[in-house]
């Protein structure tokens, strides 16, 4: 698996091609082995495809959930722009049209930390408005600290509710506050940890049971 998150197939020995499947396959003009490797290439893509779908990955174990709970599919715009690649004639690679995409699918892939920072926070997110009215989420991770406001009546304070921090909060200012509760530091980067989902891959006795069977569709039709 390379850093483009890319399938790469070779058939080979050590990938228990038969003796009489390679002979066929060496055999056959370089526009036709091109053919095979595509066809193969295709038909990976598909399973890769149906992974994302299904959100199973290549163990047809349940693919692991966004860290923030919401049930939206993880990586359905991956699955889009894969590609298969035949270099040489021998060897096919299914990867990612932009290098960009590649290193996103990667990350996933193999599970790892993706770096973020406030300027590509907010390239992706735009600007925030400080001025807002707190956001729900802040409201709930303030009252999660403890953020209390002063009694109405009597002395002391109290814990305040999620309903009084949104009306009384700005976005700003309720991010300070939080920042200044959790005792952070105003950060220029921080790192955020991927799980890894694999949704590229196959088992070797499949990848060849396929090629043999689109080796032997071609050889039929021409035949």
């Amino acid at each position: 698996m390379s850093a483009n998150s890319g399938l790469s197939i070779t058939p080979n020995r050590q990938q228990a091609l038969s003796a009489r499947t390679q002979l066929t396959l060496l055999a056959l003009p370089t526009a036709k082995r091109i053919r095979i490797l595509k066809t193969l290439g295709r038909y990976e893509r598909a399973l890769a495809r149906k992974r994302i779908r299904e959100q199973t990955t290549v163990n047809g174990q349940k693919m692991a959930g966004r860290t923030n709970g919401k049930k939206a599919k993880m990586l359905k715009r991956l699955g889009k722009t894969l590609e298969p690649y035949v270099k040489n004639a021998n060897r096919l690679e299914l990867k990612h049209k932009a290098a960009f995409t590649g290193r996103i699918a990667a990350l996933h892939q193999e599970g790892g930390k993706e770096q973020m920072s406030a300027s590509r926070m907010a390239r992706i997110h735009g600007t925030p408005n400080y001025s807002a009215p707190c956001s729900r989420s802040q409201a709930k991770a303030l009252t999660a600290e403890g953020y209390k406001v002063r009694k109405t009546k009597g002395k002391g304070y109290r814990r305040a509710s999620v309903r009084e921090i949104t009306a009384s909060l700005s976005h700003g200012k309720a991010g300070v506050i939080l920042q200044a509760m959790r005792g952070q530091k105003n950060k220029q980067g921080w790192d955020i940890p991927v799980k890894a989902r694999p949704f590229l891959g196959d088992s070797t006795p499949n990848v060849q049971r396929e090629l043999v069977n689109i080796i032997e569709q071609i050889n039929s039709k021409r035949g």
